[in-house]
């Protein structure tokens, strides 16, 4: 029915689809680390800042210039003239973009007494993991196109963050209309942005649809009249969706893929190396994981070589740290830990744990960092089992999957983080009260990272990372499985397509010929 109606009722000349591998639990970007929430909060929203198709450099977004102070802790940013909000059946707007909608964004994201962050909880784990909170002093509108952001140190990796899609700038006056109607929890359902394209409806497992943003700020950039997201679980029903030209663009997991439509002259690829990792998270809220003897029995017992062999093929690359290998950050000292089950076995015994019951909890969809996680779920039971431990596989839908894993239901958990070109946002992960699935808190790791983004220079932010990472891989919060690369799928109608080195998907600028 799906392919019926994309195929029938949209204008394929201004129709870009693509088929995307799941379904979005929120459409606010503010309160969620996931990537398919992500890639559908995308078109949606733009940042003060944003970074470059295809690049991932920094450049001028909804700030069209910002200064630093001397002693780098204020940031003054300019904002466009101009900007305008989508308007939507909900909503109306009465003026342009703002700085009232810069504290808007910035409250909602800090200030747990904001009136909406009352009326609709915002727990954003990039917060969390940054600690924005303790980080920014305070954001100011200095005049109705200026916003000027003190920080309490110096932070390397603030601009950077400011692309990301946790800190696209909300409408205000959005806010305050829902608040006023009693419907906060809108914002997440019906989103409002000035992004390039307007969101238009959803149904969960079938189709999400946008149209394009007739007064798009980047009058240059090139738009489709339609954008549509095929949503398609199934790697399988994506490739041979590609191939039957019912979606234009379409996410890749599988080296199997990539072979298969490599035949079809129709069909072309973007590719990147992953700034990513694939793990298995151990919870240390359940003895016996809290024992670091434990952790390194299980993680040692695990064949990593053969798996990544079998879930990943050529398109998987072994994981030694929890910073992925193509980042500027990683410690290439770092060596992979053997697969030893007789010495995992005697580490279990010393430990004094016998007959050792966990659940394994697999995720239930695909990603670069992990194509096949039922798969690599079995293989892992079964590397378990040899050295007598028995791993109940347990999963839910995506959504639930995530929820219950941040409440600590899992013993031990497949995840993963796709990175970006700034170390910061993946090294925060494992950092004090992020939401990392481990629960992890070490003084020491904490105090590397924030030194790193206090510090300047490249080469001894590199060197306080490096040791973070090895603080890391001693205490084994993650089992690091492996890194994906990136490959994206493209009908070679499409002009203007560009992967960009984190695996961000934009699809602003890209036409069909």
């Amino acid at each position: 029915m799906l392919v019926s109606l994309l195929a029938t009722t949209l204008a394929q000349a201004s129709t870009l689809r693509f088929c995307a591998s799941g379904s979005p639990k929120t459409f606010d970007p503010a309160n969620t680390d996931s990537g398919i929430d992500h890639v559908a909060t995308q078109p949606v929203f733009d940042g003060l800042l944003e970074a470059e198709r295809g690049s991932g450099k920094l450049i001028p977004g909804l700030a069209e210039s910002w200064h630093i102070s001397a002693d780098g802790r204020q940031l003054r940013f300019k904002l466009r003239h101009g900007v305008k909000f989508h308007r939507t059946p909900w909503f109306t707007p009465t003026r342009d973009f703002n700085a009232d909608d810069v504290l808007f964004t910035f409250g909602r994201l800090l200030d747990p007494k904001h009136p909406f962050q009352q009326a609709y909880p915002t727990i954003s784990p990039y917060v969390l993991s940054l600690g924005w909170s303790k980080l920014i002093s305070k954001v100011e509108r200095l005049a109705d196109d200026e916003v000027a952001i003190t920080l309490s140190s110096v932070d390397a990796s603030f601009l950077s963050m400011l692309s990301f899609a946790f800190a696209a700038m909300q409408s205000a006056e959005y806010g305050a209309q829902l608040l006023k109607a009693g419907k906060a929890a809108q914002i997440a359902q019906l989103p409002v942005g000035t992004g390039p394209f307007v969101f238009k409806s959803f149904q969960s497992d079938s189709v999400l649809r946008y149209t394009r943003h007739p007064d798009y700020f980047r009058r240059d950039t090139a738009l489709v009249d339609q954008l549509v997201y095929a949503i398609t679980v199934d790697r399988n029903v994506r490739t041979q969706r590609l191939r039957r030209n019912e979606c234009d663009i379409a996410a890749l997991t599988s080296a199997a893929d990539v072979q298969e439509l490599a035949k079809d002259a129709a069909i072309g690829f973007a590719s990147a190396p992953g700034l990513n990792v694939g793990f298995l998270a151990f919870n240390l809220k359940k003895p016996p994981l809290d024992k670091l003897a434990v952790r390194q029995a299980l993680d040692m017992a695990i064949d990593k070589p053969t798996l990544l062999k079998t879930v990943f093929g050529p398109a998987g690359e072994l994981a030694v740290s929890t910073m992925p290998r193509a980042s500027w950050a990683h410690d290439a000292t770092l060596k992979p830990v053997p697969y030893a089950p007789e010495q995992a076995r005697e580490l279990l015994k010393r430990a004094g744990v016998s007959g050792l019951n966990v659940t394994l909890w697999a995720m239930p969809v695909q990603r670069f960092y992990n194509p096949n996680a039922q798969l690599m779920a079995q293989m892992i039971q079964a590397d378990w089992a040899k050295i007598g431990v028995q791993a109940r596989i347990v999963s839910y839908e995506w959504g639930e999957y995530l929820k219950r894993v941040d409440a600590g239901e899992h013993d031990t958990a497949l995840l993963g983080w796709n990175g970006d070109t700034e170390p910061a946002d993946t090294a925060g992960q494992l950092a004090c009260g992020a939401a990392s699935a481990s629960f992890f808190c070490d003084k020491a790791y904490d105090e590397a990272i924030q030194q790193a983004r206090q510090t300047l220079d490249q080469g001894q932010r590199q060197q306080l990372y490096a040791k973070a990472q090895r603080i890391a891989m001693a205490q084994l919060p993650w089992s690091v499985i492996a890194h994906g690369e990136l490959t994206v799928a493209v009908r070679k109608n499409v002009q203007g397509f560009k992967l960009g080195p984190d695996g961000r998907m934009r699809f602003d600028g890209v036409t069909l010929r």
